[in-house]
Order: C-alpha cells, then sequence, then structure tokens
C-alpha cells in the first residue's frame, strides 16, 4: 500500500526516534529497529522523503540527548563528535526534504478567492 508523502516522512521520522530510544536496550534492540527503518526506505516509492524523515528523527532525538548531557554537566569524551553524530543526519534530513516540499509548493494550482 503507498503511503502518502507527509505520512511517510512522520513514520521513518517516528523509526529514526525509536532507533535511538532502543539503544538503551542493548545494541541488537537498536539494530533491528534500525533494519525494520532502513527496509521501509528501500520498499518505499518516495525513498528520499522516508530517508529524510529517518535522519531527521534520528538526528533530533540524538542532539536532544547530547543537549541533555550538557545541561546535566556530563563530562563527554570527544564531545564534538558526538554532537556532530546528532547534528549532520539533522541537517541531511532538512536538506532532502526542502526540495520536496518546495516542489510540491509550487505545483499546486493557487485557488481563486
Amino acid at each position: 500500500i503507498p503511503m502518502n508523502r507527509p505520512l511517510l516522512w512522520v513514520t521513518s521520522a517516528f523509526l529514526g526516534v525509536i532507533a535511538i530510544l532502543m539503544m538503551s536496550f542493548g545494541l541488537i534492540a537498536f539494530l533491528l529497529t534500525l533494519l525494520l527503518a532502513v527496509l521501509l526506505v528501500l520498499r518505499s516509492r518516495d525513498r528520499v522523503v522516508a530517508l529524510s524523515g529517518l535522519l531527521t528523527g534520528f538526528g533530533a532525538v540524538w542532539s536532544f540527548l547530547m543537549a541533555g548531557q550538557v545541561g546535566s554537566d556530563g563530562a563527554t569524551d570527544n564531545f564534538s563528535l558526538w554532537v556532530a553524530v546528532g547534528i549532520v543526519p539533522l541537517v541531511l534530513g532538512c536538506a532532502l526534504i526542502v526540495p520536496i516540499v518546495a516542489r510540491t509548493i509550487r505545483s499546486r494550482p493557487v485557488a481563486e478567492g
């Protein structure tokens, strides 16, 4: 069943969030969740939309967790690397979806009032 683009983006973003949260249950749980997300991306007709959601969800939650680490005065070795692990996917996910949204907005007819 094909999904509409907004639903596909939200679903894959949710899987990115779940993948991060599953890390607390161990590497196997994280990898299985990530595998499910990758299968969604590969089986989807709109792969770029699904990949954008996955990257955005993953990056947003990871960045949120790193911000919490800073807020609690926690010490982290090589902190800039761990921040980049969240920021890079977040920026890539947003960069992938912007042209698609712009194209969709331009292709819609303007309603006359």
